[in-house]
Parts: structure tokens; C-alpha cells; sequence
């Protein structure tokens, strides 16, 4: 009974731990369009790190097609 009881707990702990691990951003960037500046809102984006850094990564392409471009993100959570 008490593996059991050692092995719940242990299994609440880790998830707790884990749930803890997911963040949010929101990401932007402001470019130059016939002389005025102009910006490009993403949704926001939860998840761990790899898939923000994906989502950051993504962003940064997207920006790289306007000359000039900064990229902002914000994070949340």
C-alpha cells in the first residue's frame, strides 16, 4: 500500500512540475511600408521551449522578407 501511495504521489508531483514548464509569447514585428511604419501582430503561441523557438524562429523568417524589419515578442505566463 504504501508503493502505491509512494508512487501517486511522486506521478502528482511530476505533472505538477511539467504543467508548470508551459509558457506563452506573443510576437510582432514593424517594418517599413510606403514611408510609414506598419506592423504585423502573430497570434499567441503556449507551449515548451522548442516549439517557442520555432515559433520565434518563424517569426524572424517572416520578418527577414521585409528589409528593415523588427521583430518584438512578449512573454506571458
Amino acid at each position: 500500500m504504501r508503493n502505491i501511495f509512494t508512487f501517486l504521489a511522486a506521478a502528482a508531483l511530476v505533472s505538477l512540475v511539467f504543467a508548470s514548464c508551459t509558457k506563452c509569447t506573443t510576437c510582432s514585428y514593424t517594418y517599413k511600408y510606403v514611408g510609414k511604419d506598419s506592423t504585423r501582430l502573430y497570434p499567441e503561441q503556449c507551449g515548451n521551449k522548442k516549439e517557442l523557438d520555432n515559433y520565434r524562429e518563424m517569426v524572424n523568417i517572416d520578418a527577414a522578407t521585409d528589409n528593415g524589419a523588427t521583430v518584438t515578442c512578449n512573454e506571458s505566463k
